[in-house]
């Protein structure tokens, strides 16, 4: 993997929060923004996802076919109902 340098600008009471922490830890200051910057990059990514699929099943057609679907498999199960 490659790497980049890249310069940012952020609030002095984050940069003294992850310096402190980088310290006590003994993790060098640019492992920890990589390691934040990593997860927030997949919490986007699935954030994404979640709501590709949730358009994709507020579409009618979608649900009335899931709706059809289901519908099928159980009329076509052989379940024997319990005594109780």
């Amino acid at each position: 993997m490659g790497y980049a340098k890249i310069s940012v600008t952020i609030p002095r009471e984050i940069y003294e929060g992850i310096k402190d922490i980088s310290l006590k830890n003994d993790v060098k200051l640019s492992h920890l923004v990589t390691e934040a910057l990593s997860d927030k990059l997949r919490r986007i990514k699935e954030d994404a996802l979640i709501n590709q699929i949730n358009r994709i099943y507020d579409d009618p057609e979608v649900s009335e076919e899931q709706r059809v679907m289901a519908e099928s498999i159980a009329d076509n199960m052989d379940v024997e109902e319990m005594p109780w």
